[in-house]
């Protein structure tokens, strides 16, 4: 479904490029590029990467210690459910529920649609896509380029490889990085 959307897409977008072509007065140069790519060999990725890694691998420890202690006490009880009188079952089910939804409360908030990690993910890569995007426009305007596709969304079926402009925006990201002043 998606690639029939994405194909779609570019049947709407190429059937745009006649119109593109008289407002320039010439044949519009299109190229394409992988963000993907792009965004990985971006100065400060690594790093913004190991940071969300390092946080995310942290809440994933302690959501891991909850589940393993929640288990511990659910083999406690179901050793000692024969022996247990109806009211400590009762007490003991309660304890394990309550702490399931914990657990399960914490997931939502680290790791949920709206959690921590979806938030800290976006703040440490909020200042690499923004140099992502500038150096894409800066290589778009450079080149004379009318439309730049993305092959990492998928809008892409095939293309030539020498329409690839992937390594001049790494390039360009590069050394926009060498020469941007220290801080």
């Amino acid at each position: 479904m998606r690639s029939l959307r994405s194909f779609l897409g570019v049947l709407v977008v190429l059937a745009a490029v006649p119109t593109i072509a008289r407002a320039q007065g010439s044949a519009p140069k299109i190229v394409y590029i992988d963000s993907d790519a792009v965004i990985k060999q971006a100065p400060g990725y690594s790093e913004a990467n190991d940071a969300f890694n390092n946080t995310a691998g942290a809440w994933r420890d302690t959501l891991e210690a909850k589940r393993s202690h929640l288990q511990e006490l659910y083999d406690a009880y179901k050793k000692q459910e024969v022996i247990l009188s109806p009211e400590k079952k009762t007490e003991k089910q309660q304890e394990i529920v309550q702490l399931e939804q914990e657990a399960q409360e914490y997931f939502q908030k680290k790791f949920g649609p709206d959690g921590e990690a979806n938030a800290k993910q976006a703040e440490l890569m909020k200042p690499i896509l923004e140099r992502v995007n500038q150096a894409i426009e800066a290589t778009r305007r450079e080149g004379g380029y009318a439309l730049i596709f993305d092959l990492s969304n998928g809008a892409l079926v095939a293309g030539d490889p020498a329409l690839n402009i992937t390594d001049q925006v790494v390039q360009r990201l590069r050394s926009q990085a060498t020469s941007a002043p220290s801080r």
